[in-house]
């Protein structure tokens, strides 16, 4: 991995996420983060706040949200990845009523405001792996979920 990329956090791995809305796909993320002793509790309520207000959706090859939220609520920098059962429509970002259907969700964990715009474009790159993807879609057990996150960020 590249310096000043981010890497998976332990513990914020989530394969095959039974999810109905997006603040139940954020909260799983965010509560996973706060369990592994990354985030502050105050997270799980400003992420969800955050994407209210700046929706995160992406209409990438394979849709996608990337929400993230202020580096006051993040005790460790990087990323938490969930892959979802069921399509979960997320507010596509810059727009006003528009949704997309993500399969991917992939949350930011930065401590320094400054690192935000490298670790969204360290994550656009990798949006557009659709094989990689694929294969992170595919996998539906928690054993080697791990690995294979990393191998898919790695590039």
């Amino acid at each position: 991995m590249a310096e000043g990329t981010l890497a998976l956090l332990p513990g914020c791995a989530l394969p095959q996420l039974h999810a109905s809305t997006d603040e139940e796909v954020l909260t799983a993320l965010a509560e996973a983060a706060v369990a592994a002793g990354h985030a502050q509790p105050s997270l799980v309520a400003a992420v969800i706040q955050r994407e209210k207000s700046y929706p995160t959706g992406l209409p990438t090859p394979i849709p996608s949200a990337i929400p993230h939220t202020d580096a006051v609520h993040v005790i460790h920098s990087g990323l938490g990845v969930a892959t979802l059962a069921e399509p979960v429509d997320f507010g596509q970002m810059a727009t006003s009523g528009t949704t997309v259907s993500a399969r991917l969700v992939v949350m930011l964990f930065v401590t320094e405001p400054a690192a935000q715009v490298g670790a969204l474009q360290q994550v656009l790159a990798r949006l557009g792996d659709v094989e990689g993807i694929q294969r992170l879609l595919d996998h539906a057990e928690a054993e080697g979920f791990d690995e294979a996150v990393t191998a898919w960020l790695n590039g």
